[in-house]
């Protein structure tokens, strides 16, 4: 690992851009990206509202102020980030003047206060449980009803509260603040993009994303059978491939094939081999194609509850 301890804090005098958005290109990308020069580290981004994106993590270090002075981290290095609570500023003053409200002596202003405070959900959270200890009864009721809509609505492992920025690599735990506002990254869909830290709950790479799964195979069952009433689910297991199993279909398998001979016959594994796999489980599908792969011939069937392997 390439760690640079600094005498003093690198001014971070980069423009920032509009939040990172999810759904639709960024305006004002500031910089165009090809699979030419995409080369950057690749990673899983989590995100405060719990969905998740892969991107190329474009930085070359991250700059890292601890109690020991200030770190230089190689981003090659690192293997996991769970980043610091941020709130952007407009929304922290927001919810302070939502906060203030909850014990005005107008009944209305008190109720669009609450209704404010839980629509803003995780952004919230921190400054609601601050007023569960307010020494006014009426605030502290209320955020005591705030926080528990919250909580209803949102992980609790997107509602901890955290100082601290952690980065993990593969000898070091280091703790601190991250000095910069965002991180470069970059897709093929959308360029370069800075991904403002507020908007982050945690990364890894996707090495440490491989392991991760790798940890939580568990070993297959002979077939798909039991998790036919959990469509949509994927699963992961260690299978060791079978060529000597009944199978229906191609590439999408009747729940009651065997898993061990669907993993040769999909060309994931030759006979004998023992592979990790994730399976997707399927809602009845029409019919099913039988064919000959691999050395072994899958047979048709009609309508029936299915399952295909996710491959990456």
């Amino acid at each position: 690992m390439h760690i640079t301890r600094l005498v003093a804090v690198v001014a971070q005098g980069a423009l920032l851009v509009a939040p990172f958005a999810r759904t639709a290109p960024p305006p004002n990308n500031p910089a165009p990206v090809t699979k030419k020069n995409l080369t950057g580290a690749a990673i899983e981004v989590r995100y405060t509202d719990d969905s998740t994106m892969k991107v190329k993590l474009l930085d070359d270090k991250l700059e890292l102020t601890t109690r020991h002075g200030v770190l230089q981290i190689s981003a090659a290095d690192v293997r996991r980030i769970e980043f610091a609570t941020r709130v952007p500023t407009e929304v922290a003053e927001q919810v302070a003047r939502a906060v203030a409200k909850l014990n005005d002596s107008d009944f209305k202003v008190r109720e669009e206060a609450t209704e404010e405070l839980k629509e803003l959900r995780e952004r919230a959270y921190p400054q609601v449980l601050k007023a569960l200890k307010s020494q006014d009864p009426e605030v502290s009721r209320r955020a005591d009803e705030i926080a528990t809509y919250i909580k209803s609505k949102v992980p609790a492992a997107l509602l901890e509260v955290r100082e601290f920025d952690v980065v993990h690599t593969d000898d070091s735990k280091n703790t601190g603040r991250l000095t910069a506002e965002y991180l470069r990254v970059g897709t093929y869909q959308y360029g370069e993009l800075r991904l403002k830290l507020h908007d982050v709950h945690s990364l890894k790479s996707s090495a440490s994303a491989a392991a991760e799964e790798l940890v939580a195979a568990v070993p297959g069952p002979a077939n798909m059978t039991q998790y036919a009433n959990q469509p949509g689910k994927v699963f992961v297991f260690t299978v060791t491939a079978n060529a000597n199993g009944g199978l229906y279909g191609t590439d999408v398998y009747t729940t009651d094939s065997n898993l061990a001979t669907a993993v040769v016959h999909a060309g994931l594994a030759k006979n004998g081999e023992t592979v990790t796999v994730k399976v997707r489980v399927l809602a009845a599908v029409g019919a099913f194609t039988g064919s000959t792969r691999h050395g072994i011939t899958s047979s048709n069937y009609s309508q029936y509850t299915g399952y295909e392997f996710v491959r990456k």
